[in-house]
């Protein structure tokens, strides 16, 4: 399992760290991206990144939330 550091990025570019989880794979960092996505501001982002600090999912709220609605596969 890894460490993934979330952090919401507001229309006006403020960061804000939410939390950071240790999660088994990128499944279950989508799953908590939904959650975020539930309660951020349209035109914001969320920013997931990995112990090293690198990029693992940079997604605008909007897209994570059609995403969400679309049906699975």
């Amino acid at each position: 399992m890894q460490i993934y550091h979330f952090q919401t990025i507001d229309p006006t570019g403020a960061r804000r760290d939410v939390q950071s989880l240790r999660l088994p794979d990128l499944a279950a960092v989508w799953r908590e991206i939904e959650v975020l996505a539930a309660s951020q501001s349209r035109g914001g982002q969320i920013r997931v990144t990995n112990e090293a600090g690198g990029i693992v999912v940079l997604v605008g709220v909007s897209t994570a939330r059609r995403l969400q609605a679309r049906p699975a596969a």
